[in-house]
């Protein structure tokens, strides 16, 4: 059973320790090789910061013992599937007798947490490719099942995440997040490769900024940016990320207000009004003759002062329609594509010019947050 509220995976640290003796490789299946370890803390700590809320694809869920909702699977040279975590992971594959795998939680006195180790056996020299899945719960049946009845890992790099509806992704609860490492380990245990667990999708906001010194507010707004994919993408990132045909735009909908008043004395964060968040999976600019960037339209309202705003009545507002407006950043650089793991913030900044309102545009792209999980193949 998941504990309810929130958990925080502060760190990911996982050391590979091989070792092999002067034997043949009949020798290395008989005596199951080397061995992987990776260790989750799972709670904070006064030196390491916590990295954010599970629904919100920053954090791990933990159970009641502060074990992760964490699965490993290690892929061979071959795209074999030759050991994963948990043992029962993986329905239509057997675990092979030489390569076991375990989990141990206990409190780690030296950080003060508690700490899970999954520890697997039978690891032998050579390249393998390892995927970790967190926050697995957060997936749909259809999806789980999906997962864990994949049998090589071109099977789990072709695994989508499709929507329950063409407005925006959804997840049950928690947020997963996935990671895939190339390792390459020689005879001496050598090789390392760091990488984050990120979410699969990319999220976008729109926010209405006030900076004039008026009252003002915003009715009936509609932001469409085109080929911004909600519909479908990758549980593990590829390249390219955008899976064909699913290229649908992006909308925003809000029927308002969504600005109010300015005022000197109100902090600014109440002189902006953001429209609900969206997630979007990975995706790529249209081509066009000018080059790969994406659009964005935004129209709506504004209510004219001193009449109470009646949407069938035009004499109650003023219509503002800006078609096709180039995505780029504050340097002119056309934004080119969205990546999972990024946020995209748009803002309409409204000014006073004279007895008309002035109108402006910024679009940025940032790290969805800072923090991050990392696995640490060592």
């Amino acid at each position: 059973m998941m504990m309810k509220g929130k958990f925080c995976a502060a760190a990911l640290l996982a050391a590979m320790l091989l070792f092999w003796g002067s034997c043949t490789k009949t020798e290395l299946r008989e005596e199951a090789g080397g061995t992987v370890s990776l260790t989750v803390v799972t709670s904070d700590t006064q030196t390491r910061a916590p990295s954010g809320d599970p629904a919100d694809g920053g954090g791990i869920v933990v159970d009641e013992s502060g074990n992760p909702d964490l699965a490993i699977v290690i892929a061979d040279s071959e795209g074999s599937l030759v050991a994963w975590y948990p043992s029962d992971f993986l329905t239509g594959l057997s675990m092979n007798v030489n390569y076991l795998s375990e989990c141990t939680t206990e409190h780690d006195p030296s950080v003060n947490a508690m700490a899970s180790t999954v520890r697997f056996t039978g690891i032998q020299r050579g390249n393998y490719t390892v995927y970790a899945f967190a926050n697995k719960s957060g997936l749909s049946t259809s999806e789980l099942t999906a997962l864990r009845g994949c049998v090589s890992a071109s099977g789990i790099d072709a695994l989508q995440l499709s929507v329950e509806s063409d407005q925006y992704p959804s997840f049950t609860g928690v947020m997963p997040l996935s990671a895939r490492a190339s390792l390459f380990v020689n005879a001496s245990g050598n090789g390392q490769v760091d990488v984050p667990l990120l979410r699969p999708v990319a999220r976008v906001s729109m926010t209405f900024r006030n900076l004039t010194e008026e009252d003002i507010s915003i009715y009936d707004c509609r932001v469409s940016i085109g080929a911004m994919n909600p519909a479908r993408g990758y549980l593990v990132q590829n390249s390219p990320d955008l899976v064909p045909s699913y290229d649908r735009d992006l909308e925003f909908r809000s029927a308002g207000p969504l600005v109010f008043g300015d005022d000197p004395d109100v902090p600014e964060e109440y002189l902006r009004s953001t429209l609900p968040v969206r997630q979007v999976f990975p995706s790529i600019a249209p081509e066009r003759t000018v080059g790969s960037r994406y659009l964005c339209t935004i129209s709506f309202r504004v209510k004219k002062p001193d009449v109470t705003y009646d949407p069938d009545d035009p004499d109650t507002y003023d219509a503002v329609t800006f078609p096709d407006l180039p995505v780029h950043d504050s340097r002119s650089s056309d934004i080119q594509f969205l990546k999972r793991n990024q946020f995209l913030k748009i803002e309409t900044r409204i000014t006073k010019r004279a007895a008309e309102f002035d109108y402006s545009f910024n679009f940025d792209v940032m790290t969805w947050t800072e923090k991050e999980n990392y696995l640490t193949f060592d």
